[in-house]
C-alpha cells in the first residue's frame, strides 16, 4: 500500500502543479499540446480540444507542453499568436509563475480542510499557572476565564488568540472561580523563543499558563507525615478517594480541603518496574492497585499539606548512570529544593534557567527522606552530528520528572469556520517560512547538506502518515507542496524559477536571451539537477540502509 500512498500523494502534487500552468495559458489564448502527468512511456490518454492528455509511466512528475515553447519549435503563421513565445512578457511570467503558486495556494485548502476536523476544543480553563509569570498569583488552576477585555473567551483557543498580540499592554480578565467572578488585570510579557536547528527567533505574548492538568501523581513530603505512615510513596497515582474518582492532582487537594483530622481511605495505583520484558526488549512499568487510609492532621491549613502529599512535579523519577547529576549523589525518588539560592518552583522553569546558564556552574539542593543535600554542578556540553545531519551544540540535562497531565473534557470549537481559515492561513505560513529558513542556513552552511531528502524519504513518509490517519496524509501532502513550490521558483534553468530568471533579463535587456545562452544553461541546470537527485537519493539510502552505503563506499576507495 505504501506504493500507492506515494503515488497519490505526488500525483496529486504534479497535478496541481501543471494545473496552474495549464488553466492560465488556456485563459490567455496560448495553444497546449500536451498535459502529462508522469514521465516515459504513455500508458493511457485522450485528445481533445487539441490538446493530449496523458498518463505516463514514471510518476514522478509532469509538464505541461505549450505550442512554441522551446527555442528550436517551429511554428507555423496561422498558428504564431497562439504559441507561448508569441505572448508578451507579463503573459508569459504569469503562465510560468502559476505551477509553484499553485503549489502554495494548495496547502491553504488542505490546512483548512484538516483545521476543519477540530469539532472540540480545550475549554479556557487554567490548568498550569507558572511561576514568575504574569498570570501567577492572579490565576489559579481550575479557574474558568470568561472574558478578556470585554472579548468573550469559551476556548483556550480564544485565550491564546487574545494574549499573543497584546504583549505590554494590561489586559482585564474576567475568570469564574468555584462560582464567584473575580476580576484581575494582566500583562502579557513578550517572549522570544529559538527554533533549532534553524536558530529562527520567534516572539510571541504570554501570560504563562497551560490547560493541562497534572493528574494525581504524589510526592510524599516525609516519611513521618501522615502520608509517610499509611506507606504510601512517592509516584504513586491516586484515583479515589472515598471512593470518588479522582482524575487531576487539583481533585485530590479539593477531596481533602474540608478534613479536620477524620480517617480517609485512598486508592491508588503504584507503578513496578519490569526489566528485559517481553524478551529483553524493553523495560515496562506495571501499575498495581491498593488501598490506603489516610488522616490528616488537623487544622485550617490546606489538607494536601496536613496530610504530607504534594505533587511529583519535583520529585525525579530518572538520573542518568554516570552523568554530573549522577555524581554528585542524586537518584530517583530525590525532592528538588532550589537552584542558586531560589526556591524551584515548577520542573518547566527549572531547566530553562539550567539551559539558559549553559555550561555555568550551578548550586542544587535537594532533599531525600529528611535530609537535604547541596552540590555545585554543570550540564553536559554535547556537539555532533544527527543522523539526519543537521549539527548541533546543547546543554543536556541528565535528569527526568515524571508529571503525567491530561486536559478537561472538549467543549464544541464555536466558531469551526473562521478557525479552520485562520489555521489555515497561519499553517502555511509557518511553513514556507520554515523551509525558506531551511534552505538560507543550508547555503549558510549552518545545516548540512545531509539533511535533504529525496523520493525514498518522501515515499517513507507517505506511508507512515497514511497509516497514522487522512489528517497526517493530508498535513504531509500541504508540506511536501510547499516544499516544491517553493524549490520551483529557485532561479535554476529548467526549473520555473529559470524561466522566470530569463523573462526578467528579457525586460532588463528588452531582447530575448538567447538560443546559445538558454541551451548551456539548461545543461548546468540539469546538471544541477542531477546532480542534487543522487545526493538526495544517497541520504534517503544512508537513512534506510546505512550498513549498505557503508559497504559500497568502502568497496569503492
Amino acid at each position: 500500500m505504501d506504493v500507492v500512498y506515494f503515488i497519490v500523494l505526488v500525483g496529486v502534487l504534479v497535478f496541481v502543479h501543471e494545473l496552474g500552468h495549464f488553466v492560465w495559458a488556456k485563459f490567455f489564448g496560448v495553444h497546449v499540446l500536451r498535459f502529462s502527468l508522469g514521465f516515459g512511456p504513455r500508458i493511457a490518454g485522450f485528445t481533445r480540444g487539441g490538446t493530449e492528455y496523458v498518463l505516463a509511466a514514471i510518476p514522478l512528475g509532469g509538464y505541461v507542453r505549450m505550442l512554441g515553447e522551446g527555442a528550436q519549435d517551429v511554428v507555423a503563421d496561422a498558428d504564431s499568436a497562439r504559441s507561448f513565445g508569441a505572448q508578451p512578457i507579463w503573459k508569459r511570467f504569469v503562465i510560468v509563475v502559476a505551477g509553484p503558486l499553485m503549489n502554495l495556494v494548495f496547502p491553504i485548502v488542505l490546512y483548512f480542510v484538516v483545521a476543519l476536523g477540530d469539532q472540540s476544543l480545550p475549554p479556557a480553563i487554567i490548568g498550569i499557572v507558572f511561576p514568575d509569570r504574569p498570570a501567577d498569583g492572579k490565576l489559579l488552576p481550575g479557574d474558568r476565564v470568561l472574558s478578556i477585555d470585554g472579548d468573550e473567551v469559551l476556548t483556550f483557543v480564544d485565550l491564546v488568540g487574545l494574549v499573543e498580540d497584546r504583549a505590554g499592554d494590561p489586559l482585564e480578565f474576567v475568570v469564574d472561580r468555584a462560582g464567584t467572578q473575580v476580576h484581575t488585570t494582566i500583562t502579557p510579557m513578550l517572549v522570544t523563543r529559538t527554533k533549532e536547528p534553524l536558530d529562527l527567533a520567534e516572539s510571541t505574548g504570554l501570560i504563562g499558563v497551560m490547560p493541562m492538568h497534572p493528574e494525581a501523581v504524589i510526592g510524599v513530603a516525609s516519611p513521618s507525615s501522615p502520608s509517610g505512615a499509611a506507606r504510601l510513596q512517592t509516584f504513586d497515582v491516586v484515583v479515589a478517594a472515598r471512593g470518588r474518582p479522582i482524575r487531576r492532582y487539583l481533585d485530590l487537594g479539593s477531596a481533602l480541603e474540608h478534613n479536620r483530622g477524620e480517617l480517609i481511605p485512598l486508592t491508588y495505583l503504584r507503578p513496578r518496574r519490569i526489566e528485559s520484558a517481553l524478551g529483553g526488549l524493553i523495560d515496562i512499568d506495571v501499575y498495581e492497585p491498593h488501598v490506603a487510609t489516610v488522616t490528616p492532621e488537623p487544622g485550617e491549613t490546606s489538607g494536601l499539606i496536613r496530610a504530607g502529599l504534594e505533587a511529583a512535579e519535583l520529585y525525579v523519577s530518572e538520573v542518568q548512570a554516570g552523568s554530573p547529576e549522577h555524581r554528585m549523589g542524586l537518584r530517583p525518588g530525590d525532592r528538588l529544593v532550589s537552584l542558586d539560592g531560589r526556591a524551584i518552583r515548577v520542573w518547566a522553569t527549572f531547566l530553562e534557567d539550567l539551559r539558559v546558564g549553559r555550561g555555568r556552574a550551578h548550586t542544587l539542593v535537594w532533599r531525600r527522606g529528611e535530609r537535604e543535600f547541596s552540590a555545585r554542578y554543570a550540564l553536559t556540553h554535547e556537539h555532533g552530528t544527527t543522523e539526519y545531519g543537521q549539527r548541533y551544540d546543547r546543554y543536556a540535562v541528565s535528569m527526568r520528572n515524571w508529571t503525567p497531565v491530561r486536559s478537561d473534557a472538549l467543549v464544541p470549537n464555536p466558531h469551526r469556520f473562521l478557525y479552520a481559515v485562520r489555521a489555515a492561513f497561519t499553517n502555511t505560513a509557518e511553513v514556507v517560512k520554515l523551509t525558506v529558513f531551511s534552505v538560507v542556513r543550508l547555503l549558510q552552511g549552518r545545516l548540512t547538506a545531509r539533511s535533504l531528502g529525496g523520493p525514498l524519504q518522501i515515499f517513507s513518509y507517505a506511508g507512515e502518515a497514511a497509516r497514522a490517519g487522512t489528517l497526517d496524509y493530508l498535513k504531509l501532502m500541504a508540506f511536501i507542496s510547499i516544499n516544491l513550490g517553493l524549490i520551483n521558483l529557485l532561479p535554476i534553468p529548467l526549473l520555473d524559477g529559470g524561466h522566470l530568471l530569463f523573462f526578467t533579463l528579457e525586460t532588463v535587456t528588452r531582447k530575448p536571451v538567447s538560443r546559445k545562452v538558454r541551451e548551456y544553461a539548461s545543461i548546468a541546470g540539469l546538471s544541477v539537477l542531477i546532480l542534487l537527485m543522487i545526493f538526495a537519493f544517497t541520504n534517503d539510502l544512508q537513512r534506510q540502509w546505512p550498513s549498505i552505503v557503508e559497504t559500497v563506499s568502502r568497496d569503492a576507495r
